[in-house]
């Protein structure tokens, strides 16, 4: 096998892919706060599904509910350390 001088990109083997980027900050915190949302509306709609008289297990509602709170008590924890991370990295003086 030949080596390759540094700088010259070696050709992949058939049939492998590059592998792709890790996502960015942004894109993991828009991922996180969709799963919140999502979590309220599962909750929601087994809320209201008990509400109408449908067929759902009372603990199902309230272990969403619960889930549910959580994932929002957690998400504030985590936007209240990125504000207070933020705001000692602008009170840095040189």
């Amino acid at each position: 096998m030949a080596v390759a001088p540094v700088g010259v990109g070696v050709p992949l083997p058939a049939g492998t892919a590059p592998a792709k980027a890790a996502p960015g900050f942004g894109e993991v915190l828009e991922g996180a706060v969709q799963k919140v949302s999502d979590t309220e509306n599962h909750a929601d709609n087994l809320l209201e599904k008990l509400a109408r008289g449908e067929d759902v297990e009372l603990h199902q509602v309230t272990i969403a509910a619960t889930e549910a709170a959580l994932s929002v008590q957690l998400m504030v924890a985590v936007r209240d350390q990125a504000v207070e991370a933020y705001t000692q990295i602008m009170n840095m003086q040189y």
